[in-house]
């Protein structure tokens, strides 16, 4: 990172009060004493650092909790053959053994981490008092996979990586507007040197609407209107046709990219905490 996004990412994660529990990395942002707990699940190739931009809000009203997911940031490998019950599984026990006891929690997920998050809210019963899904991935054929440019290599000077990483934050994770800060790139290009479970062939499928079907507790979906997974307006206006069918809420977001939570983060607060 510079000097400069170091000190931001340095000076947020002091605040954390990190541990691990079932080979996951976890980090407590605020106590019980700040409202109902809140656990946030972060997307494929990323770490807690996904929800940078909300944690200083969402700690004020929430018991706020970000962990890093099998495979990604600080957390233990997992199989390459898992798909987001195993991912689920993984979480349940943790939180089995941090917070003993049948307290219920709120539970939202971005992108891959909304398929996971889909069926840890399956696993949890009744135990999950809200579900939100930013950008979820997981819906089959309306998911569109997003051709990016190969990442550098381990390595390569930053002036000759930085802008390859803006280029792919740019296709993917951005709307045309939304002026990339170095924070972004940096944060995106240590969660790639960091990751180890390559989540894509999982996206693709048709699991969270699966999972979704099963869910006890309101669920929310949003998407950004500009969202490059998402596909174009008829393929958002299918995705809302089925989540209607299936009980559950819709938000589109105007102009906002895939990353909604670091483009638009009181947007996305709000929706988080609307419960």
């Amino acid at each position: 990172m510079t000097d400069a996004a170091q000190r931001q990412y340095d000076a947020l994660l002091a605040t954390a009060r990190c541990q691990q529990a079932s080979g996951l990395a976890w980090q407590q942002w605020s106590d019980p004493s700040a409202g109902p707990r809140l656990l946030l699940l972060h997307g494929g190739f990323g770490s807690w650092n996904h929800w940078f931009a909300n944690i200083d809000t969402l700690r004020r009203q929430r018991e706020l909790w970000t962990l890093d997911l099998p495979g990604l940031g600080e957390s233990a490998d997992i199989e390459a053959a898992a798909v987001p019950a195993d991912f689920a599984a993984r979480i349940l026990a943790g939180i089995d053994a941090l917070w003993p006891g049948d307290r219920p929690l709120e539970l939202a997920g971005f992108s891959f981490g909304a398929m996971v998050g889909a069926r840890l809210a399956e696993q949890l019963g009744q135990r999950c008092q809200r579900f939100t899904a930013i950008g979820a991935a997981g819906w089959g054929e309306l998911h569109v996979q997003v051709p990016l440019t190969p990442p550098p290599r381990p390595g390569t000077p930053w002036e000759t990586a930085a802008p390859v990483h803006k280029a792919n934050l740019r296709a993917l994770m951005f709307s045309e507007q939304f002026p990339i800060d170095d924070l972004a790139i940096h944060l995106h290009a240590d969660n790639l040197a960091r990751a180890r479970f390559n989540s894509r062939a999982l996206s693709r499928t048709d699991d969270f609407i699966a999972a979704l079907s099963a869910i006890e507790a309101p669920c929310l979906c949003a998407w950004g209107s500009a969202d490059a997974t998402a596909g174009d307006s008829e393929a958002l206006a299918s995705r809302q046709r089925l989540l209607v069918e299936l009980g559950a809420g819709f938000e589109l977001l105007p102009g906002i990219g895939h990353w909604a939570m670091y483009e638009a983060p009181a947007a996305i607060n709000e929706l988080v905490l609307a419960g």
